[in-house]
């Protein structure tokens, strides 16, 4: 993995173009950092719409910093189709739910005809949680992901492969640092799909000028269905379950609007409480994520949002008010949250767990 600036500024436009974009930002970032031009502008001209996004947006800011900058290339107007695969296979990653799991989707060809199909689940604090195969074929593979494209409730991210390997390397890490076996015919079938262990650890960005300001509406983030049902942890749960019957038991005299004011400010600095700086990252990667899925589902307004609640998340330690709401609505509810196979197996169907 490639950890230091040394290291970024000695990339090739090639091995930029197969990266996700959070590691796309952080080798930009360095190449704006070091004032150099040719990996930016090399990328600008990029056939991959959001990759062309990021190099234009660090020109911009290297011709801020008074540097000659060339017009990018326009990019070739025949292209293969956006986030695909071999032989145009999309893979697909749904949006991270509240347990910080989220399921997978791809297919690769059979020699001699046909498709094996992967489905499976990845937990960003335990790995590859579930994880089976299949066959099918090409029309039957095209037909559910054109199913996924026309789903109201479900909004997905398509990438290539070699995205989809980034993530499920990223999952083999974290089963061996949580402990979390794989069974060996899942080893295998990752061996035999050329996926090897990734730093899971990616870094977000430094806050932006502009982020305090979206952070007043941190808290509209609840309203997005891929947000909405996001809980604390089960140790959360069961603290605000105690604070729920203290606050409803109290000898004091009352209303019910004067208890329901305490419970929200009381939860509150509960969530203030539970934002370790390890709990601060890994919800701000959680958010970051999903603003893929909301930039690719036509929210651009939310995926800003989501990404500079998470660059303060992870370079600050001010309140949040987006984790402050999760709390509050916790404790109004106090309903476990769903997982991934709870959430999305109806459409991406989740092996059983062997």
């Amino acid at each position: 993995m490639f950890r230091s600036m040394s290291d970024f500024l000695a990339m090739t436009p090639e091995q930029v173009e197969g990266l996700a974009p959070d590691q796309v930002e952080a080798v930009l970032a360095a190449w704006v950092k070091a004032k150099r031009l040719e990996l930016p502008e090399a990328l600008a001209g990029s056939k991959s719409k959001p990759l062309a996004k990021l190099a234009k947006k660090a020109l911009y800011q290297l011709k801020s910093m008074g540097l000659e900058v060339k017009d990018a290339a326009p990019a070739e107007t025949t292209k293969a189709p956006e986030g695909a695969g071999p032989a145009g296979l999309p893979a697909v990653l749904s949006p991270v739910v509240g347990t910080g799991e989220r399921a997978i989707l791809f297919a690769t060809p059979v020699r001699g005809g046909g498709l094996e199909i992967f489905q499976g689940v990845i937990s960003d604090e335990f790995g590859l949680v579930q994880f089976g195969a299949g066959n099918t074929n090409r029309n039957t593979y095209r037909a559910q992901m054109n199913a996924l494209e026309r789903d109201g409730l479900l909004k997905v991210l398509k990438v290539p492969l070699a995205r989809m390997k980034l993530e499920l390397g990223r999952a083999m890490t974290l089963n061996e640092r949580s402990a979390t076996r794989l069974p060996e015919e899942w080893e295998a079938s990752l061996r035999k799909l050329g996926v090897s262990p990734e730093d899971p650890d990616f870094s977000i960005p430094a806050p932006e000028a502009f982020d305090e300001r979206e952070a007043r509406s941190g808290a509209s983030l609840q309203q997005e269905p891929e947000l909405g049902q996001w809980m604390p942890s089960e140790a959360g749960l069961a603290r605000l379950g105690e604070l729920v019957k203290e606050i409803r038991s109290s000898p004091l005299a009352l209303t019910d609007a004067q208890k329901a004011e305490q419970l929200a400010h009381r939860a509150a600095a509960l969530a203030r409480e539970f934002l370790t700086p390890e709990k601060r990252r890994l919800y701000a990667r959680r958010l970051w994520t999903n603003a893929e899925i909301f930039e690719a589902s036509g929210r651009p307004a939310q995926a800003n949002l989501a990404r500079a609640e998470a660059r303060r998340l992870f370079h600050t330690t001010e309140p949040s008010a987006f984790l402050e709401r999760m709390f509050t609505r916790a404790a109004e509810t106090a309903t476990p949250p769903p997982s991934a196979a709870e959430l999305v197996a109806e459409r991406i169907p989740i092996p059983k767990p062997k």
